[in-house]
């Protein structure tokens, strides 16, 4: 009997993850009425005073505060392209950070969850204030305040990180802007100046030859907090705080030419005064045109509608919106998501790579490599250095990977930043990459898993603890499963379909068991089907073991990996399910590849089949016992039978298999759906 269990969540975060709790309606706590006009994208504004350090609110378009919630940091806050917020905390030395699971879904008065939210260690940093994301790179980079330096980290790092690396600097930086296609830093310097470093990543994170400009204004004391760069008209937008301890004398700089500026520059615009409200400016972010300014001393958020346009001097905001010492501003982007790469069912779809784990790889070998679709040459790869079991990644390129002890009793999550697309040469990095594991976990035998990017979750398969674990994506450290669905018969592989909360699981007595409206239900139903795969309407002969599934959404249909007896190194098969959303019993596959001597593997290669990837025409077989890599092409209209694969690959005991289709660790400017290979 299947047993549902799941953490009592609070504040329903799993719900908000896959839509059921809705963020819209009617939840502002004002009344006021803004006009259309005056509407902006939603923005989360960070807290920082005596009684709500580290609260974070949500305003909705019209700037009215929709919900709050808590977080682990204080200072400076960036947002990566699937929704998660990164923050930084100043209030113990050395300071964090701490990522916030899908921000911008958040309920109103939410806690922050260790199944939800990791930790980041920044060991060696004095004060962290102001953050910034390299998203293709998965880079972190944050402003050391009273360090004198940028303190670099993987986005993908957890609570045992180390710097990858440090910039020193010749002053302290409070804020940092950085655009990654012009790989170009902007820092807002406490000492009044801007520096400007070109070539950052690409040139080993130094900053020794940065240019430095310093805003013109004849004023006695500057000092450089929020800074905004718009790449499009290469113009920044800076502010001055002045003397901290003084509530007027803040101030906002528009300057031109910003990627080639040097020396002393006389801002396009400046704007001072009583009118102003400017006096403590710590932050600021744009959309297009329009300033949100986060004015601390004087508790609001400040509103110019067109910033790089008008008079300079004592020019008084467009709006102004109360806001107890705000300290950092995010403007909230939506994702524009592409398939999950368990669910490319479009041919079209260009695939640069096939990443494959091995378990275990030859001695001194690396672990993972990745094959072109082709399977011809190694394009990259990578050591990971533990006993590894499936492999996945999400959108933004960074590799999630299952393990455990060498012994199927202690498991394991292990996530490496950007492997999806770089890494060529690497091994796991603390600076970069992080591990999942102890006993809250409690993952004995992890398996198969599916990385479900929308909802910011990962849901695995324990072969050893005979269940279903569903994890944040985010999670770090020990972190518990938000839920988990006991099996009556051990799993190997899964995969979950987001557009109908399907989930299809691979058991080892070769049946399918089906969930459907899973996430709703938290795993907390029986399989609603079980399909016993039969050819003629006959079951298939013993021993049949099932272990790689695929749903292929568009066509209802599921293909499958039986590997048999997992002793013998000849009996592998692949099948093809059709009308798979509501088969139920007994279902005569469409396509059985085998050569049907289990002695033999014949022309199809197959003995254990562990893992497969579909990339909507071909399909691509971890064939273990083989050593092989293999490519069936046309997979779904195959005659079956003794069928030679269309290509193939050697590789030492291949045991998991994912696609790293093109659209992988986007940039900023590019947004998800349109990146492409560093």
């Amino acid at each position: 009997m299947n047993i549902g269990t799941y953490r009592n969540l609070g504040f329903t975060a799993l719900a908000a993850a896959v839509g059921l709790a809705a963020c819209g309606g009617d939840s502002s706590r004002s009344n006021s009425v803004t006009p259309p006009s005056a509407r902006s994208a939603p923005i989360l504004v960070m807290l920082n005073g005596p009684t709500n350090r580290g609260q974070i609110d949500r305003l909705d378009p019209a700037l009215n505060v929709e919900a709050n919630f808590s977080s682990g940091g204080n200072e400076g806050m960036a947002q990566d392209l699937l929704g998660n917020l990164y923050v930084a905390d100043d209030t113990a030395t050395p300071s964090t950070f701490q990522t916030i699971h899908l921000a911008a879904q958040r309920e109103d008065g939410s806690l922050t969850d260790p199944a939800l939210e990791r930790d980041i260690d920044a060991p060696g940093s004095a004060t962290v204030k102001g953050i910034a994301v390299a998203h293709e790179a998965g880079l972190l980079f944050a402003a050391n305040v009273g360090g004198n330096s940028i303190e670099v980290f993987g986005t993908a790092a957890g609570d045992m990180a180390q710097p990858l690396a440090s910039t020193a600097l010749p002053a302290n930086c409070w804020d940092l802007a950085y655009n990654e296609t012009q790989d170009i830093l902007f820092l807002a310097m406490t000492n009044g100046t801007i520096l400007v470093v070109d070539n950052y990543v690409a040139g080993g994170f130094d900053a020794s030859a940065a240019r430095t400009i310093t805003p013109g204004d004849g004023a006695s004391i500057s000092n450089i907090h929020g800074i905004a760069y718009r790449a499009d008209t290469d113009t920044l937008v800076v502010t001055d705080v002045g003397d901290a301890a003084v509530a007027d004398d803040g101030k906002v700089y528009v300057i031109s030419n910003a990627s080639s500026a040097s020396g002393m520059v006389t801002p396009d615009r400046t704007l001072a005064g009583p009118a102003t409200m400017l006096g403590n400016p710590v932050d600021l972010i744009l959309e297009g045109n329009k300033a949100f300014i986060a004015e601390k001393s004087n508790d609001a958020i400040l509103v110019y509608n067109n910033i790089f346009a008008g008079q300079s001097g004592d020019v008084a905001p467009n709006r102004t919106v109360a806001s107890v010492k705000p300290e950092s501003l995010v403007r909230i982007t939506t994702p524009r998501l592409e398939a999950d790469v368990s669910d490319i069912d479009d041919s079209d779809t260009t695939i640069d790579g096939v990443l494959v784990s091995s378990n275990a790889p030859l001695a001194g070998d690396p672990d993972v490599v990745v094959l072109d679709a082709d399977l011809t040459t190694v394009q990259r790869d990578f050591t990971v250095g533990e006993s590894l079991e499936s492999v996945s990644v999400n959108q933004l390129g960074d590799v999630y990977l299952t393990a455990d002890d060498g012994a199927n009793l202690d498991g394991r999550i292990v996530v490496v930043n950007r492997l999806g697309t770089e890494r060529d040469g690497e091994m796991f990095s603390l600076s970069r990459d992080r591990i999942v594991s102890g006993a809250a976990t409690t993952l004995v035998s992890p398996k198969g898993f599916d990385v479900a990017d929308e909802a910011g979750l990962l849901l695995i398969t324990d072969n050893g603890d005979p269940a279903v674990k569903v994890f944040g994506a985010q999670s770090g450290a020990d972190a518990p499963p938000l839920f988990t669905t006991s099996l009556a018969v051990a799993p190997w592989d899964l995969d979950y379909h987001p557009k109908g909360d399907q989930l299809f699981v691979a058991l080892t007595d070769g049946t399918v068991a089906v969930f459907d409206d899973y996430l709703a239900n938290q795993g907390a139903e029986d399989p609603d089907r079980i399909i016993t795969p039969t050819i003629g309407g006959s079951a298939i002969a013993a021993p049949t073991n099932l272990h790689g599934i695929v749903y292929v959404a568009d066509r209802k249909t599921l293909i499958v990996s039986d590997v048999g007896s997992g002793a013998v190194g000849t009996d592998g098969k692949l099948y093809v399910i059709e009308k798979a959303d509501r088969a139920d019993g007994n279902t005569d596959v469409a396509v059985s590849i085998d050569n049907g001597d289990g002695t033999t593997v014949g022309n199809t290669q197959l003995g254990n089949p562990v893992d497969i990837a579909f990339d909507g025409s071909s399909l691509y077989v971890a064939e273990k016992s083989q050593d092989q890599v293999l490519r069936f092409d046309n997979i779904l209209s195959s005659p079956g039978g003794d069928v030679t694969p269309d290509a193939s690959y050697a590789q030492t005991k291949p045991e998991s298999v994912v696609l790293l289709p093109d659209y992988l660790a986007p940039s900023e400017e590019d947004g998800l759906g349109r990146g492409s290979i560093r």
